[in-house]
């Protein structure tokens, strides 16, 4: 026969050496610990994006009231020179707005007031 003849099964060779309480319960304790240890640093991760992003807001909300406090205004008073703007001079317009904290911010020129809500709202 051009075959050998089989001497022993190919699934006995995979079988490993059962383990042992002691060694089950250790491996149980590793993985256990290495969870806790993922957890604890992804929660530390957490805080500290959290950290950076309250940070990286007061500063954004700090410079824009520096903006505001530092710019040049030009009142305009007369209504005709504002209807005689084109659309594209009207959006670089701004408004004055104290909000509730009594912080003034720059708003659009036609943007709708905090306390009042528009006519149509208003229906």
């Amino acid at each position: 026969a051009w075959k050998r003849p089989q001497t022993s099964r190919a699934s006995a060779s995979s079988q490993r050496p059962r383990k042992t309480w002691a060694e089950k319960k250790a491996e149980r304790e590793a993985r256990d610990a290495a969870r806790a240890q993922e957890a604890r640093l992804v929660e530390e991760r957490k805080a500290r994006l959290a950290d950076q992003r309250r940070r990286t807001e007061a500063k954004r909300a700090r410079k824009l009231r520096n903006e505001t406090k530092s710019a040049q205004y030009q009142v305009i008073t007369n209504d005709r020179t504002v209807k005689a703007l084109s659309k594209k001079q009207l959006r670089q317009i701004k408004r004055t707005r104290v909000t509730k904290d009594g912080d003034v911010e720059l708003v659009d020129a036609y943007a709708p007031t905090i306390d009042r809500p528009s006519k149509r709202a208003r229906r």
